[in-house]
């Protein structure tokens, strides 16, 4: 019973951790690499120096790092540097921008929601003691004697970082239950960049932990970083990891929450082993293209039964058959992402495409539905896909946004596309009128399976069949400046400053569907150049209400008449 307990807590933890927009430190003492840190940029010639209360106007542009000593920050107009705060509050106003991260010590930040921050945001609580040379600062001298040997000791030490992680790898899941990270992460700051290594260990809690080999894995992971702001990444690593086939429908944290309370897991799953090496070039935290050479062995899963909190009792969905084989795969994938807020986004544009090459041998296949495969199962394999996620977000007035969101991808050239590069639409994270996995239809544009799906030869677990797909998802928010629960402290805080969203109200409506990749037969398959006619898009529309980081919504299907309303919950905006 113990142990069943500590599960539930890991599994908690790991499904409800959320991403903020910021990182928050409540360590008592400054650590002595941030205060220097603080000191360094404060210190820096080119650095604005200011007092507190100070004030950036909304048409003004600073074209250099801003330090704030003390009071108020607040940042209405533009800051191409970055902002470090000592033992001062920051406040952003809405349509702020800093291109910059922002760094404070002994005090906080209010406003990412309602601003552009282009990099990092931390927050200590921690006061940092200092002392005064004119407009600069120093550390408050301590009761050791700083002789020049200590000095080259104490920067060598600060150079060398380490921890000993203990952390969930990815989510809750019906093959492995609580996949679990252990091991210890470190590197060296050089002027120039920065060297690191993680090592993990992955040990998973299917089968209370067992040590087997299906519940041993590793992750390791080796990285030269050559600038601070942009710069150069090059890498390696080595993985024996249990992977997704469908990532972007629904966040890890959705899926674990689904997985762990509901018995319910909205994803597939394969076994992927073996290594890379990638070099990516990037800017801050909004843009980045990498480019990567792996080779991977891709083995199946089985469902397994981890312990759930409800229906304990039922039986999952089977993990369905995957191809099973050794491949070579180059990608190339870029990211441009200038986001106000990553958790809940009211402005910018956040673009990911991938383009992936392999070659390979399949030595076993999956079982797939009659039709899906046109190739000779000889086991070669050479393909290449693309996929692509671009979402724009519009502020159209202070108390609304229009957002608007295109995603698709699929085979672009040679042969099938193995199951796990395979596509779907439908379910709470598509196309939330249709159930996830609806087995019903003529044709099945959600799955790009064969119309008898009630033979008692379809692949079990409802794969994913096809080849290529498009979504296309625009909504409406509105903020409605309620706290019906009394429960949104800061949300309230914020609004008596004039500037917070509160509870808002959502409609939306979609429109999407997949295809296959062949001979013209007007239903699930066209040919290389086509596009499927609009009018055989499913649609659905719907409505929500979204109280703080949770939103409940209701969707019912357009296209398709006799399908019931669905409600289903998101732990963050649907896009």
């Amino acid at each position: 019973m113990r142990q069943r307990w500590m599960l539930v807590g890991l599994a908690l933890a790991a499904a409800v951790a959320p991403v903020w927009g910021q990182q928050v430190f409540d360590e008592r003492v400054l650590p002595r690499e941030v205060a220097e840190e603080v000191l360094r940029l404060w210190n820096a010639p080119a650095t604005l120096r200011v007092e507190g209360p100070y004030t950036v106007e909304a048409a003004r542009e600073v074209s250099s790092d801003i330090g704030i000593l003390g009071g108020e920050l607040t940042i209405a107009g533009h800051v191409t540097g970055r902002i470090v705060a000592v033992n001062a509050d920051v406040r952003l106003a809405r349509g702020a921008r800093v291109d910059g991260e922002i760094l404070v010590v002994g005090g906080r930040v209010t406003g990412s929601d309602v601003a552009t921050v282009g990099g990092q945001i931390r927050t200590y609580r921690a006061r940092l003691d200092y002392t005064r040379d004119g407009d600069r600062l120093a550390r408050r001298p301590g009761d050791y004697e700083e002789t020049s040997w200590w000095r080259r000791r104490d920067r060598w030490s600060k150079s060398w970082w380490s921890d000993l992680r203990l952390v969930s790898a990815r989510t809750y899941n019906r093959v492995e239950g609580l996949p679990v990270y252990i091991g210890p992460a470190f590197g060296r700051d050089f002027g120039w960049g920065r060297v690191g290594i993680d090592a993990f260990g992955v040990w998973r809690s299917a089968d209370g932990f067992e040590w087997k080999p299906d519940n041993i894995g590793h992750s390791l992971k080796g990285e030269v970083r050559f600038g601070d702001h942009r710069g150069v990444r090059v890498g390696g690593r080595l993985f024996d990891l249990v992977e997704p086939v469908e990532s972007w429908h629904l966040t890890d944290e959705e899926i674990g929450l689904a997985s762990f309370f509901l018995h319910r897991d909205f994803r597939d799953y394969f076994d992927k082993h073996g290594g890379s090496l990638y070099a990516s070039l990037f800017r801050g935290s909004a843009f980045d293209v990498t480019v990567s050479y792996s080779d991977q062995r891709w083995a199946d899963r089985r469902t397994r039964d981890p312990w759930t909190l409800f229906r304990n009792g039922q039986p999952w969905r089977e993990n369905p058959y995957l191809d099973a084989g050794l491949f070579h795969l180059v990608n190339t994938t870029l990211r441009y992402d200038t986001r106000n807020d990553e958790g809940n986004p009211w402005s910018g544009w956040y673009i990911m495409a991938d383009y992936e090459y392999a070659t390979g041998a399949i030595t076993k296949y999956g079982l797939a539905a009659e039709g899906t495969r046109n190739q000779t199962l000889d086991g070669a394999t050479v393909y290449d896909r693309l996929f692509l996620d671009v979402r724009r977000y519009n502020r159209i007035s202070p108390d609304a946004s229009l957002n608007l969101r295109l995603v698709a991808g699929g085979w672009l050239s040679g042969d099938d596309l193995p199951m796990q590069r395979r596509f779907s639409v439908g379910g709470p994270g598509t196309l939330p009128g249709y159930d996830f996995r609806r087995t019903a239809g003529t044709p099945d544009v959600w799955q790009c399976s064969t119309p008898a799906l009630q033979d008692a030869s379809y692949p079990v677990g409802s794969p994913a069949h096809c080849e290529r797909f498009a979504l296309a998802q625009v909504e409406f928010r509105g903020d409605m400046h309620l706290d019906p629960f009394g429960v949104l402290d800061e949300e309230r805080e914020r609004r008596r400053a004039g500037w917070g969203r509160g509870t808002q109200w959502v409609l939306f409506a979609d429109a999407g569907r997949g295809w296959l990749v062949g001979a013209n037969d007007g239903g699930l398959s066209y040919g290389k150049g086509q596009f499927p006619a609009l009018s055989t898009f499913r649609t659905d529309v719907g409505l929500g209400l979204v109280l703080d980081d949770v939103g409940v919504y209701v969707a019912k299907s357009l296209s398709d008449r006799s399908a019931p309303v669905n409600v289903f919950v998101r732990l963050k905006p649907r896009f």
